[in-house]
């Protein structure tokens, strides 16, 4: 991990010595920083309520200086997570977070048995093979038994995660019937490992003292496209019971900072995710300023003299 910090001056000491007196000079001043400090972090994610990443990385700009860090590759943060370059920064009034080429779910299946992953894949190909045209109705007279098939593979796929971490028995309620043939291709996809829940390309969290921007490109659910509005807060889609994405979350905080996070969202009812946040504040640093410093005051000593 690599973390850049701008360091405030130290004060220093010089302390000169004669052979008949001695003289102390103090240089330099302290700082001080009252306030509410301007922050940035990558990824945030809790699965069923409990902490799997805090806020990482993570910048605090205590004095109002600019401090960056930055993150490659994310793999090693969750199973859930893959790739990814994270780079922040904060400073007095302003903080950004940009996130590139992250993609999440990758691990949602790592832990089922083999049995069952075959039963899964078998079912999926059996759909998809049957759901013709993506962009037709869906034919219920058709798809509707196998709908039933692979509802009954997601049954056990949540039977085998019942008390393991990540409980996937949403997957068993999911209501497959309110899909989309696209959206049943896609979730396909993920479930035998062809794609991820979310691939995000880009996203950027910038706020400058009460105002805040989000970019986003190349946004991916289930393998489809995903075209969010960002000039205004709080824009949201959604698939149905697999992935809740809102974009552009602006909050204006009790304590007088400003937070946008760039991308939030939810898999599957139990895990939550953060993409980029970036919290600006202010704070007043009262630095003593060294001109100002007292004249130094000789301090005469008396040696006696021998001999």
């Amino acid at each position: 991990m690599k973390i850049k910090r701008h360091l405030a001056p130290v004060a220093g000491a010089l302390l000169l010595v004669t052979g008949a007196a001695s003289l102390a000079l103090l240089g330099g001043g302290s700082a001080t920083a009252a306030g509410n400090p301007s922050s940035a972090f990558g990824l945030e994610l809790t699965i069923a309520d409990n902490s799997a990443i805090d806020k990482l990385p993570s910048v605090v700009s205590t004095d109002g200086s600019e401090v960056t860090d930055e993150l490659i590759d994310t793999d090693t943060l969750n199973p859930l997570l893959s790739g990814g370059v994270v780079q922040v920064k904060a400073k007095n009034g302003n903080a950004s977070a940009n996130v590139t080429g992250l993609g999440v779910g990758e691990g949602l299946l790592a832990q089922l048995p083999a049995d069952v992953t075959t039963q899964l894949g078998n079912a999926c190909t059996t759909l998809v093979d049957a759901l013709g045209p993506l962009t037709e109705p869906i034919d219920q007279q058709v798809v509707g038994p196998l709908l039933t098939q692979l509802g009954n593979v997601l049954d056990t796929i949540s039977n085998a995660t019942d008390g393991s971490p990540l409980n996937l028995s949403l997957l068993g309620a999911l209501d497959l019937s309110k899909l989309t043939s696209l959206q049943l291709n896609g979730l396909c996809d993920v479930l035998s490992g062809k794609t991820k829940i979310v691939n995000a390309g880009t996203v950027i969290a910038e706020c400058n003292g009460d105002t805040g921007t989000t970019t986003i490109a190349d946004l991916t659910a289930l393998g489809i496209p995903v075209n969010l509005p960002v000039d205004k807060p709080n824009a949201k889609v959604e698939i149905p019971g697999v992935v809740t994405i809102t974009a552009n979350e602006q909050i204006a905080n009790a304590n007088g900072t400003f937070t946008v996070n760039a991308l939030h969202l939810n898999l599957l009812g139990q895990i939550d995710l953060t993409i980029a946040s970036a919290t600006c504040g202010e704070v007043t640093t009262d630095r003593e300023n060294p001109s100002e410093a007292p004249s130094p005051t000789p301090v005469e000593s008396h040696v006696p003299v021998t001999g």
